[in-house]
């Protein structure tokens, strides 16, 4: 399948800005979009600190919560 290409772009004041935009431009995207990015950034950001990106997989860790 391939990823439609979504193109926005605005130009406003820096005093005149707000998140409205940023909102509707993630929307747009849709769920699955939006994980895949995030997914692709979270690689990045493992590349640039010299991790292995290949085998990044979220942090699996375990908690035991008891009610008192």
């Amino acid at each position: 399948m391939k990823k439609r290409r979504v193109i926005m772009e605005r130009i406003v004041k820096i005093s005149e800005s707000n998140d409205d935009w940023n909102i509707k431009f993630w929307q747009k995207l849709g769920v699955t979009r939006r994980f895949s990015v995030a997914w692709e950034m979270l690689r990045d950001y493992e590349k640039i600190r010299g991790k292995n990106a290949i085998k990044f997989r979220l942090q699996r860790s375990v908690e035991n919560i008891q009610q008192i």
